[in-house]
């Protein structure tokens, strides 16, 4: 079964392989130990002020849920950016070469607000919005 679980993920790869998509299941372990915890902190900051006890809770038990999920969560939010990419909303740059909420490096953190293309038939008229 082991076998045939790899194997597929093999052709998965193969068939829809993007540069996001690899390096977040790749590397989803390593970063999701980091992320998963931080992103609890990030969401929770008044709970983590109110109680400290959650500090140890989040390193001890919320980092080893980052490392066993980081490649599965990881492979969907690369693909996403994957696809994000291709369709011109999502730029490269953004996703390997910051921390930002869109960064690959930055697996747990699901929530991003990607740049809308700009449609160059239509610009935007500062001088008298209402036109458009």
């Amino acid at each position: 079964m082991k076998v045939i679980g790899a194997f597929v993920l093999a052709a998965m790869l193969m068939a829809c392989s993007g540069c996001a998509m690899i390096t977040g299941t790749v590397t989803g372990a390593f970063t999701g130990a980091v992320d998963l915890p931080a992103e609890t902190y990030r969401q929770n900051r008044l709970a983590f002020e109110q109680h400290p006890m959650l500090y140890g809770v989040d390193c001890l038990i919320v980092a080893p849920c980052g490392i066993v999920g980081g490649p599965v969560v990881g492979l969907v939010k690369g693909v996403s950016l994957d696809i994000e990419w291709v369709c011109g909303k999502m730029g490269y740059g953004v996703v390997f070469g910051s921390y930002r909420e869109a960064s690959i490096w930055r697996p747990w953190t699901i929530n991003w607000s990607s740049p809308a293309p700009v449609n160059v038939a239509n610009p935007p008229n500062p001088v008298n919005p209402v036109s458009q």
